[in-house]
């Protein structure tokens, strides 16, 4: 063997004995890393089991309290109906408190504004729309939110608002109802005078949706403008 091939053997054997003896002297340090991840990552499950848990608890207890509203307001009137909503909107209630984040407290928020809308509490039932829309700004349901809020508003008459929010709906993503909202800032602005604000809601809504039903109505409502001289 030559000398060269000898000092790397014994290279290899000083690296290997090292290695060994720096496993060996921190073997329970490594022992507790292991362990600590061990405990980390089951940690991880269990918090993700128990919040699975809470939201599909948190679910079955909206679609329950969605059921039981349906069918009170198929059979019950005037005071047992309205103290059946009560009782209904707490319930719902108790579930938005538990619930601050997610689709759970989007849906017990959104509960809570249809109770107060059909018992006419239109400033409350605003507040709550817009409570489901803190709850979660990504999902599919703040345009519908904004929109109720733009209704709530005008039953308020407060008709600023009702406009904001009707085109804060009109200029969320992908929500559907965007020309109908449109149309309405359009009726809005008829109502108090702004016949130009009208003119341009209308135009606005025949240039970004030129085949829409509401579109329609629209180009219908700018062509009364201009024949009656308003434009």
């Amino acid at each position: 063997m030559s000398q060269n091939e000898q000092a790397k053997n014994e290279e290899k054997v000083n690296f290997s004995d090292k290695l060994s003896q720096f496993l060996v002297k921190f073997r329970f340090l490594f022992l507790g890393i292991i362990l600590a991840l061990l405990v980390a990552v089951a940690l991880v499950l269990v918090i993700s089991s128990t919040s699975t848990k809470k939201v599909e608890k948190g679910l079955t207890e909206i679609d329950s309290i969605t059921y039981e509203l349906s069918e009170a307001r198929s059979v019950l009137k005037d005071a047992e109906l309205s103290a059946k909503e009560s009782a209904l909107f707490d319930r719902a209630k108790t579930v938005a408190d538990a619930n601050t984040k997610g689709v759970v407290a989007v849906r017990a928020k959104m509960l809570m504004a249809e109770i107060a809308f059909a018992k006419a509490d239109y400033s409350n039932a605003c507040q709550y729309w817009l409570d489901a829309v803190n709850a979660d700004s990504k999902a599919y349901t703040a345009g519908i939110c904004y929109y109720q809020c733009g209704v709530c508003s005008e039953e308020m008459g407060d008709l600023d608002s009702a406009v904001k929010y009707l085109q804060t709906a009109a200029d969320t993503e992908n929500f559907v109802a965007a020309p109908r909202a449109l149309f309405n800032i359009g009726r809005i602005e008829e109502t108090r005078g702004k016949m130009d604000k009208a003119a341009e809601a209308y135009k606005k809504l025949a240039e970004a949706f030129p085949n829409d039903g509401w579109t329609s109505l629209a180009k219908t409502r700018l062509l009364n403008l201009e024949i009656n001289g308003k434009l």
